[in-house]
């Protein structure tokens, strides 16, 4: 017994290496997510919307239409005007997908300012396809006001809209 605990020890020790290894690989693909999204939405942001579309995974093009994708873009970000500050509120991995989409997906959540929509967020949904990350879903829009607890909530709430580009969302 004490003859083979060299042989066992050597053993673990390449487990134990494979297994750093594989969740190190893991977290690199996790991490790599945050600059993807901002990859993405910067082609949405520079007005590409044909190049975000292209460069979108497949189930966006399962989903959307470029044109349809074209045309939403148009209407809802140049009336906001340019990007002023994004930031991550939140980045969640979901490595059985999301609603509607199956496969190892994170959901972005950005508090975005833009030139003329101070309070705004955007939400950015990928999936991992062919090694790295692609955009499936995209939503944004003003924020809505919280009701304080002693008002009643408003009757209408005309002034938020949320766009939604169709598409597989949390």
């Amino acid at each position: 017994m004490i003859r083979h605990l060299p042989f066992i020890l050597i053993a673990c020790c390449f487990l134990k290496l494979g297994m750093t290894s594989s969740s190190a690989t893991d977290d690199d693909r996790i991490n790599s997510a945050l600059p993807a999204a901002l990859a993405w939405v910067a082609q949405i942001d520079a007005g590409n919307y044909d190049d975000s579309y292209l460069t979108a995974g497949v189930a966006l093009h399962e989903k959307v239409k470029q044109d349809q994708w074209d045309l939403v873009l148009k209407t809802i970000r140049p009336p906001w005007g340019n990007v002023v500050s994004r930031k991550v509120i939140s980045h969640v991995y979901k490595p059985d997908g999301v609603s509607g989409l199956n496969g190892e997906c994170m959901v972005i959540t950005y508090a975005t300012s833009f030139k003329k929509l101070d309070s705004g967020f955007e939400v950015v949904v990928l999936q991992w396809e062919d090694g790295q990350w692609r955009g499936v879903g995209y939503r944004a829009g003003p924020k809505s006001t919280p009701t304080p607890a002693d008002q009643p909530p408003p009757e209408s709430q005309t002034d938020v809209q949320t766009t939604t580009i169709p598409g597989n969302h949390p």
